[in-house]
């Protein structure tokens, strides 16, 4: 089989020159004002102007020479905005008039986007078969038709044929001849990836032939969507939305192309399609995906109830609708529409796989691993199956079985960034570290092994019996914690691509987050995301992975906050700031804030917020309360359904009192904060800092005015009127832990002072109300130190220590206050810590391990210890002496 070659310009000038002969032949034999008509109102269309041009491909007479080409493009416009009734009306007329061999093609295009495959096929076969201008997209329609009915060998033939073709006459092939070529290509792709390339070329020469065929640019970007360039894609998009941006394909595939890159904006462009065709199938379906992401099922089922009302053979939309039906537990109603799909197409691999990726997006990973494999059994070939079963292998931690699948996915889709770039990930993992026990299995880079898993497994092991004991449940061992040192790799583990802004992720069973050594995730509290992702566990375990998103992470947050005071987010001016002006989602809502952020911030804050939601429930209806929604989740009930028999409530009667909660609890602040739009006109008008002081005390219940005219102070270097503010805002706001709170410049400015105490008193606040302030968490311990808390010292430093494990010194400094404080245990894990960092006296530090171990009584590990210091340095008097004391005291 030949390949598809980019033209040389010899190739081009005969397709130039016939081009021009028929521009010369229509001005002959049109009527010069008709002719001008139809022009002007394909412009209209081809702008988006589609009620204008609508209207002016009506006007013209059945008498006129351009009628028929004018029925054409009306029918056309009709269906580009969803009037398919009338759409279909128009091309049946104009196919019984003579010519009407030219809109057989348009009638069967319009036909298939009701769901009428039979009728169709007969219209396709019809402009064949009379030879019609447009008999090669027929062609390819008729072929796509029988893909899409399962017979994919005889599609294969078919589409073969075009290749032939353009091998044979490319030149004499039009703008939409070539576009028919390049989905063809296409579609053989699935069986030989390298003609997706091919494709590429014969679009590049229909772009050429036609620049202001929109429909060619839209199916390039398409391609380029699917082969995962959402770049290329990009352009294609913008280059149709140039041109006219009310096209409803366009915009469709912009906002893919948005989902795809995860940029925000998809549904407002999504919005502005379905506003122009209200009955684009393709948009209803995109629109019901992205509420099942949320979990909105009853949103969902309505839209595609639309989609099917309009095409009841689409198989993408009986695929949605099964998903709904399947996760709600609605057996009867998912195998109904399953048989629905499965008798348009027995071989439907396509419907498993959109199943399958439903499913993993809504947590469902087991669920979805099963889907995937339906769909190779339908079609071994269907590579996205495979990919999709890899991935959710993975998710379930069969790392082996995972990668086998993914291999295959990539052999026959070598495109795939995200498989590639797990594949590579995978690769590494020979790096690792991975040490079992009764509940987990541990992976860790060689480099850190030693020292994380001091920390880890101790505090896996502790929360574990938390949780255990808190929601009555015990995962199926064992759980896998994946530790990543760089950030972009955790992040291709979770999505696939680098650049995740999470931390942490859990698929229930299998975790994975950064390690503290990930810089490029920046400075973090290692510990309460191990806490946080390892409570995910529990309630997505206990929930068979039915619990909403918000209430997960809400009670992950929660449950940070019992674990250690200043552990998990904490409340932030900002976020009471979001709250008062009502830029919060209502309880009812809640997985909105998640899935569907209006501003960046959102997401945070709906983590916080989310976690009060769960506080607020515990304290009014108690913890079993928080249980108690798990089991009805589990039991496959709504979200209104358990507020209703949990809380006594729907959802939406809880938005207000959980207001009332937010306004209590928070009352100070929220009164402090209101009054931005004065500290706005202050900095707008630039007023001095003298200025800001003297409106500071005008306006005393100000929180942000006496935080600027502080700073203010302290940069103008009068630091006394400086703390007089300061204290003040922190009066009005006590729990602030940033570092550029009043809790942050009064530490700097009490320390320079000298005055220990009240540094020390400021540090409390930012460690705990701050987990990931390293810097404060190691000066309050050295604060402490000074004034003699060795109990709060030690707390201060080990705190530190789940921000960033790797200063020995400061292992080594908490070694000797747990010594002072008669900690054994913890003496143990910190000088295990020091040689797990490779001291430069190693004897000395494996010596101080060994007396650890003896003053803790395990004699074992003592003469072990101590027999690895006598390695390193055989004359290590002390270390002798030390195993002396061991061995005799093994003696009767």
């Amino acid at each position: 089989m030949r390949t598809i070659s980019r033209p040389g310009l010899s190739c081009l000038r005969p397709l130039v020159r016939a081009c021009l002969l028929v521009g010369v032949f229509v001005a002959r034999h049109a009527a010069p004002l008709a002719a001008q008509t139809l022009d002007e109102a394909r412009a209209l269309i081809h702008s988006g102007k589609y009620s204008e041009g609508i209207t002016a491909l009506g006007r013209i007479p059945r008498s006129d020479g351009a009628w028929l080409q004018s029925q054409r493009e009306l029918a056309r416009a009709l269906a580009v905005v969803g009037r398919y009734d009338t759409a279909e009306a128009t091309a049946r007329q104009a196919t019984g008039a003579p010519g009407g061999r030219e809109v057989w093609n348009t009638l069967g295009e319009i036909l298939r986007e009701r769901g009428k495959r039979a009728a169709a096929e007969s219209a396709f076969v019809r402009a064949g078969a009379e030879q019609a201008s447009d008999s090669l997209t027929a062609a390819l329609n008729l072929a796509i038709l029988h893909y899409d009915g399962g017979d994919h060998p005889g599609a294969a033939k078919e589409f073969a044929r075009f290749i032939d073709i353009y091998n044979t006459r490319a030149a004499a092939l039009t703008a939409a001849d070539l576009r028919a070529v390049a989905i063809a290509c296409r579609y053989l792709g699935a069986d030989n990836p390298q003609l997706f390339k091919d494709a590429l070329k014969a679009f590049d020469r229909a772009v050429a032939a036609d620049r202001d065929d929109l429909d060619t640019r839209i199916a390039l970007g398409e391609l380029f969507l699917e082969k995962y360039n959402g770049a290329e894609a990009q352009k294609a998009f913008a280059d149709v939305l140039a041109a006219n941006p009310s096209h409803p394909r366009g915009l469709l595939g912009a906002a893919k192309r948005m989902i795809f890159d995860g940029e925000p904006g998809a549904d407002s462009l999504l919005a502005r399609a379905l506003t122009v065709n209200p009955e684009l199938v393709a948009g209803r379906v995109l629109r019901a995906r992205g509420l099942l992401d949320i979990e909105d099922y009853a949103g969902a089922q309505r839209e595609v109830d639309r989609a099917l009302a309009i095409n009841p053979s689409s198989a993408e939309a009986l695929a949605v609708a099964a998903t709904i039906r399947y996760v709600q537990g609605d057996v009867r109603g998912y195998e109904a529409l399953r048989q629905r799909a499965l008798a348009l197409n027995a071989h439907d691999a396509g419907f498993y796989a959109t199943m399958a990726d439903a499913a993993g997006r809504i947590r469902l990973y087991g669920t979805a691993a099963e889907f995937a494999r339906q769909g190779i059994a339908a079609d071994a070939r269907n590579w996205r199956s495979h990919g999709l079963l890899g991935m959710n292998q993975l998710r379930l931690g069969h790392i082996a079985e995972g990668k086998t699948s993914l291999e295959t996915a990539f052999k026959g889709d070598p495109y795939d960034v995200w498989i590639k770039n797990t594949l590579d990930l995978l690769d590494t993992f020979k790096n690792y570290d991975v040490t079992t026990s009764d509940k987990f299995q541990v992976m860790i880079e060689k480099e850190e092994s030693a020292l994380l898993s001091i920390y880890l497994t101790d505090l896996a092991e502790r929360a574990y019996a938390t949780f255990v004991a808190r929601y009555a449940y015990t995962p199926a061992p064992p759980v896998r914690i994946e530790v990543y040192r760089s950030h972009a790799d955790f992040s291709v583990r979770t999505v696939g691509l680098a650049g995740l802004g999470a931390l942490g992720v859990s698929f229930g069973n299998t975790l994975a987050f950064d390690s503290p050594a990930a810089k490029d995730a920046g400075p973090f509290n290692w510990g309460s995301t191990v806490w946080h992702e390892l409570a995910h566990t529990f309630t997505l375990g206990l929930t068979e992975n039915r619990v909403p998103r918000w209430l997960s992470e809400g009670l992950s947050v929660y449950e940070e906050h019992l674990a250690r005071p200043g552990w998990g987010m904490q409340v932030t001016p900002e976020f009471l700031e979001a709250f008062s002006s009502g830029r919060l989602v209502s309880v009812s809502r809640m997985n909105d804030g998640f899935m569907r952020p209006a501003y960046p911030e959102q997401v945070q804050f709906s983590y916080y917020q989310a976690s009060l939601v769960c506080d607020f429930i515990a304290r009014e209806w108690g913890e079993k309360a928080l249980v108690a929604m798990l089991q009805e989740y589990k039991a496959g009930r709504n979200s209104d359904e358990v507020f209703q028999k949990v809380l006594g409530a729907q959802a939406r009667a809880i938005d207000k009192r959980f207001d009332d909660y937010v306004k209590q609890r928070f009352a100070a602040p929220l009164a402090a904060l209101n009054g931005d739009s004065l500290v706005a006109s202050l900095v707008r008008a630039r007023i001095t800092p003298a200025g800001l002081a003297e409106q500071a005390a005008r306006h005393p219940g100000n929180y942000r005015l006496q935080l600027l005219a502080g700073v203010a102070m302290v940069q103008g270097g009068d630091t006394a009127a400086a703390i007089v503010l300061l204290e003040r805002a922190r009066s009005l706001f006590p729990d602030d832990g940033e570092a550029d709170g009043p809790n942050g410049l009064l530490a700097h400015i009490y320390m320079n002072r000298g005055d220990t105490r009240k540094a020390a008193d400021a540090l409390t606040v930012l460690v705990t109300h701050n987990e990931s302030d390293y810097g404060a968490a190691i000066e309050l311990a050295r604060v402490l130190g000074q004034l003699g808390d060795t109990v709060k010292a030690a707390d201060a430093l080990d705190r530190a220590v789940y921000i960033n494990p790797f200063d020995i010194a400061h292992h080594q400094q908490l070694a000797d206050l747990y010594q002072a404080l008669g900690e054994k245990a913890r003496v143990v894990r910190e000088r295990r810590a020091v040689v797990a960092l490779a001291p430069v006296d190693r004897a000395e530090a494996m010596y101080r391990l060994a007396l650890a171990w003896h003053d803790a009584g395990d004699e074992t590990q003592a003469r072990t210890s101590v027999l690895r210091a006598l390695e390193e340095a055989p004359n290590f008097m002390p270390a002798q002496e030390l195993l002396l004391t061991i061995v005799d005291a093994r003696k009767p």
